[in-house]
């Protein structure tokens, strides 16, 4: 045993040993790791999906078509268009087919002159008529209650030359509530389609305006208003020739007016003011001869409609096409 030992050197003893093929250790996978790989993987039963079964799809059935809706007679006049210009005005609601301007100048000036008439025949009835100078002749207090008559009766005319002015003329359709409460307050039947509310003024400085509101047809005017408000037509009909010169005419008129301005400035204050004074005695002139006053019948009553500076619907067609024409009931004024 110990020759053995003795004749076996260590390199015959590494030649008995078979040398083992070295591979590499792979590291431990985790368990839960493996698991979860396993429970999600493409062949796991738990997370497939059954395979579903093809219904048929049911036939197509084509459907019929909807019977055609009758529309009444009453529903078909609404969607048709008006046909006349006054269902055109009463689709729209309130229509304001005239506005008269300013008229203070023309008022004040029928109050002073009034007052003063009404002023002179009063002290002039008391102190010559009533209680006569003792040194005068008889007929003197004769002649002054004359003269303090006539005085009164041209106050009168002054001071009435203010009532029923109009102020402006509204087209309304019946069926507002405003007619309904109008017709329910007078008791009257709204046969006509559109009313017509006039206001005019009083014949106070300070009270409020008067409505009159009556149905279209009692409405009458004296001739055409588009002879007073459309400058193409009037007394004497112009020509488009005429009518494009006088429209360069008053573009230049204008033009040169506003260049005298901008290079006049210090003097514009003092023209402005000649501007209202003239307009001031324009309206005092008018107070002694009613200039530019058309009169027009509303039912019973007698209205004054201003066709020299109002503004009318379309140049007065408006009114010539809805408002009925009586040339020979209705006098005009000087115009």
């Amino acid at each position: 045993m110990a020759t053995f030992s003795r004749g076996l050197r260590p390199q015959a003893f590494m030649l008995l040993i078979r040398p083992a093929r070295i591979t590499p250790c792979k590291p431990p996978q985790p368990t839960h790791l493996l698991f979860r790989a396993h429970l999600f993987s493409s062949s796991s039963r738990l997370f497939t999906k059954p395979p579903t079964p093809r219904t048929p799809k049911p036939p197509i059935i084509p459907e019929k078509p909807a019977p055609k809706a009758s529309i009444s007679p009453a529903l078909a006049s609404v969607h048709t268009p008006p046909s006349s210009y006054a269902e055109q005005i009463a689709l729209k609601g309130r229509t304001i087919i005239y506005e008269a301007p300013s008229h203070f100048w023309f008022r004040a000036s029928c109050y002073t002159t009034g007052l003063f008439c009404v002023s002179y025949s009063v002290y002039n009835y008391w102190s010559v008529y009533l209680h006569p100078p003792p040194d005068i002749a008889w007929w003197v207090p004769t002649a002054f209650g004359v003269i303090c008559s006539f005085m009164i009766a041209m106050g009168g005319y002054f001071v009435m030359s203010t009532n029923k002015i109009v102020r402006s003329i509204e087209i309304i359709p019946t069926n507002t509530a405003y007619i309904a409460r109008h017709l329910a307050k007078t008791k009257a039947s709204g046969q006509s389609p559109l009313y017509v509310e006039i206001q005019s003024q009083r014949v106070g400085p300070f009270l409020p305006v008067k409505k009159t509101i009556v149905p279209l047809e009692q409405v009458q005017l004296p001739c055409r208003m588009q002879v007073f408000f459309d400058p193409k037509y009037g007394y004497k009909q112009k020509t488009p020739a005429q009518l494009v010169r006088e429209q360069r005419a008053e573009l230049e008129r204008k033009k040169a007016e506003r260049e005298y301005t901008m290079n006049h400035l210090l003097t514009a204050p003092f023209r402005d003011m000649g501007k209202a004074i003239k307009y001031a005695f324009s309206g005092i002139k008018r107070s002694f001869d009613r200039e530019g006053f058309a009169n027009i019948n509303v039912g019973t009553q007698t209205f004054k409609l201003d066709v020299l500076s109002g503004w009318a619907l379309e140049n007065g067609r408006a009114m010539d096409r809805l408002l009925p024409i009586r040339p020979n009931t209705v006098s005009t004024r000087k115009l």
